[in-house]
């Protein structure tokens, strides 16, 4: 099938998390998912910059035993490299969420307290 990471591709990759929502409460599972061209293959997984692993599906469950934060990216098949998005896991009794996609200055930024 190739390799499914295009430096060349028109489109690039969008990677999204579910919950949207950075850090989040060991040990949740956060589901990631990346859309591209639309054209069919593996999606490339990437950790911290490495490559991760591929997987037939467009989405992947992360979690962690212990708190600290990854980075992750994604690549669609035919598409380019995702930017990152980083994830948090704690676990303290209260956190304070913010959006896990990137700001521009004059966005509103919604903040949730959860414990």
């Amino acid at each position: 099938a190739g390799v499914p990471c295009h430096p060349t591709g028109t489109q690039t990759s969008q990677l999204t998390s579910d919950p949207p929502w950075t850090p989040v409460f060991l040990p949740e599972k956060v589901m990631l998912t990346c859309q591209g061209s639309g054209v069919p293959g593996l999606t490339e997984w990437y950790l911290d910059e490495q490559f991760w692993q591929r997987t037939r599906s467009d989405y992947i469950y992360v979690s962690k035993k212990h708190p600290g934060n990854n980075s992750y990216q994604c690549c669609s098949p035919g598409a380019r490299l995702s930017p990152p998005i980083t994830l948090s896991f704690s676990n303290d009794w209260l956190v304070l969420q913010v959006p896990v996609r990137a700001l521009v200055e004059g966005d509103e930024l919604l903040l949730r307290c959860r414990g």
